[in-house]
């Protein structure tokens, strides 16, 4: 399996592309915004177009999916972007693409996750609720298992991770819990399933990617100072 698993896409996570692909040459990929919010639309629009935009500087054919999208073209890569997860998981499921996405992955496509996408390649999906509201019970739409990842990592992804923000900078073990600010509701969640082992969840921070490439498996830490400072 391939993945690149990531916080922050249009920084760090497109540097470890070409472990994947001949970046000299086009490549197809599927672009999921099915996550974005609407609640500040120009934003948005702003930030699914500078995605876009990355990807296709780098020589990427980005075709956007729909809900009639067909599944008949070829795709190298799959993208998700983030967003609310909750609402990523409800379209995919709705329009009956989970599974597709699921299986292209599991047969070599690349898959590409940005914050909300990495979630959704883990194991459980759930917790995200607690700080993301999505105004449909997707389990009472699709089942208990509704919210399970596709589970391409086994254990929950958490994204946008540091000291001061989840989930930890102390230990979790035997459910000792060392609290931070803004940390309750994912500490809360892992406590209530009495998950306190490491093995359970995957942390990455907004300078790393978890990358997958087949048996090969690392987290990758990009040095901030190597980003070009934009002059005025």
């Amino acid at each position: 399996m391939k993945l690149l698993l990531c916080s922050d896409f249009k920084n760090v996570g497109y540097k470890y592309l070409n472990n994947f692909f001949d970046l000299t040459k086009s490549h197809t990929c599927l672009f999921i915004n099915y996550a974005s919010e609407d609640y500040n639309l120009d934003e948005e629009i702003v930030y699914t177009s500078s995605s876009m935009q990355k990807l296709q500087s780098l020589g990427f054919q980005v075709n956007e999916l729909k809900e009639d999208y067909s599944f008949n073209e070829h795709i190298d890569m799959i993208f998700v972007r983030g967003g609310n997860t909750t609402k990523l998981i409800y379209l995919l499921r709705l329009y009956n693409q989970f599974d597709k996405i699921k299986q292209l992955v599991e047969k070599g496509t690349v898959y590409v996750g940005e914050s909300a996408g990495s979630v959704l390649a883990g194991s459980d999906t759930e917790w995200t609720l607690r700080s993301e509201p999505f105004e449909v019970d997707v389990k009472k739409e699709f089942g208990d298992r509704a919210l399970l990842g596709f589970g391409f990592v086994n254990k929950m992804v958490f994204v946008h991770c540091s000291k001061y923000r989840f989930p930890f900078s102390g230990e979790v073990e035997e459910g000792k819990i060392v609290r931070l600010p803004n940390t309750e509701f994912y500490l809360d969640y892992l406590k209530d399933r009495k998950l306190f082992s490491k093995d359970t969840y995957l942390t990455l921070g907004n300078n790393q990617v978890y990358f997958q490439n087949d048996n090969i498996i690392k987290i990758l830490t990009y040095d901030w100072s190597k980003i070009e400072t934009i002059k005025k």
